[in-house]
């Protein structure tokens, strides 16, 4: 796919910006077609088509919707960095092709993504769900002569991985070996980790661990590749906090949902204090996310009132996955939502 032209490239840009503030807006007609817009400038870019496929869900238009995950999933098929994005289209494409009844290209897109993470419960399900509704593929004819046996294609490679902690950081270690530098890739969100080795077969060893049992600072998480592992060391965002384990259970995630379904996703007439009380209020009815709010009100507290817009407004905006005190960066445009792997965006 040709690259656009810088012009090019920066009108899409100003249009997907405008397109976003139309989507926060709920005007999803006018943020599809600035959505389309921005497209039409630059069709390299992949969040362009998945956020243009989350607005045409709210407008009812599913088979679209479908076609833009599935062009976000190809565009980013091929990016090791862009691992996390490329799961996500798989699975929202998986989602919308079964409800439309196209098992094929459902089974497609699901199958690579449990590949990916063959643990991801929603992608388990639907596929034990597609499966059996495929189009059966042709038996090959048998052969009548074998000179030599069958080669079994080689196992999917895994790691054994182990965790312990001091104050200030969670250290995880996975173990594999002789792994070139130029060959790993590694991504920290704010609460979540992703690797990516390339093995010496030409096979991916992928691991996802998000969300995290706590945030972590990603821009102060760092890791080593050694002769027998991978060493990670994830910065945590609450230094003394003790983790009781890695990952957050499936019944944690969902009771963090649903505290963050309650927040208001209006940006008029915003009082910061009222929703720092709010906030206040909630870590006390709910014990379960006092941590994160204990970490918010300590730096809401003390904080100059440009701090507070910008971390009022990036949490409300991003629906609970973002955290910023940078009124400058933040003040610019919308905060993108960014949910776990095995989550998806609703916005309120």
């Amino acid at each position: 796919m040709a690259k656009p032209s810088a012009d090019s490239a920066k009108t899409a840009n100003a249009r997907f910006i405008e397109a976003d503030e139309a989507y926060f807006d709920d005007d999803f007609e006018k943020a599809e077609a600035l959505y389309t817009q921005a497209i039409a400038a630059d069709s390299t870019v992949a969040t362009y088509f998945s956020k243009r496929s989350l607005t045409r869900l709210k407008l009812g238009k599913k088979a679209d919707a479908a076609a833009d995950a599935l062009t976000a999933a190809t565009l980013t098929e091929a990016k090791s960095s862009m691992l996390r994005q490329h799961f996500k289209a798989l699975v929202i494409h998986g989602r919308l092709a079964t409800e439309l009844g196209s098992y094929d290209e459902a089974a497609e897109s699901l199958r690579k993504a449990f590949i990916i993470n063959p643990s991801h419960e929603e992608v388990c399900a639907l596929l034990e769900k597609v499966e059996p509704l495929t189009t059966p593929k042709p038996k090959p004819e048998p052969v009548v002569a074998q000179a030599e046996e069958a080669v079994a294609p080689p196992p999917r490679p895994t790691a054994r991985h182990e965790w312990y902690q001091n104050d200030e950081f969670v250290i995880l270690e996975v173990f594999i070996k002789r792994v070139q530098k130029d060959a790993a890739t590694i991504e920290f969100s704010n609460q979540g980790v992703s690797l990516s080795v390339k093995m010496a077969t030409g096979s991916d060893n992928n691991h996802e661990f998000e969300p995290l049992m706590h945030p972590i600072v990603p821009k102060e998480s760092t890791y080593e590749i050694m002769s027998t592992k991978i060493e990670i060391r994830l910065k945590k965002a609450t230094v003394g906090l003790k983790w009781d384990c890695l990952e957050q259970s499936e019944a944690q995630r969902l009771a963090k949902a649903a505290g963050k379904a309650s927040l208001s996703s209006s940006r008029q007439g915003v009082s910061w204090d009222t929703i720092a009380a709010n906030a206040e209020k909630e870590t006390k009815l709910k014990p379960g996310e006092q941590s994160v709010n204990q970490l918010f009100q300590s730096i809401y507290k003390d904080a100059d009132e440009e701090t507070r817009r910008a971390m009022m407004k990036s949490y409300i905006e991003s629906n609970g996955t973002a955290l910023s005190t940078d009124w400058k960066t933040v003040s610019k445009g919308p905060v993108e939502t960014t949910p776990p792997v095995d989550t998806y965006a609703k916005p309120y």
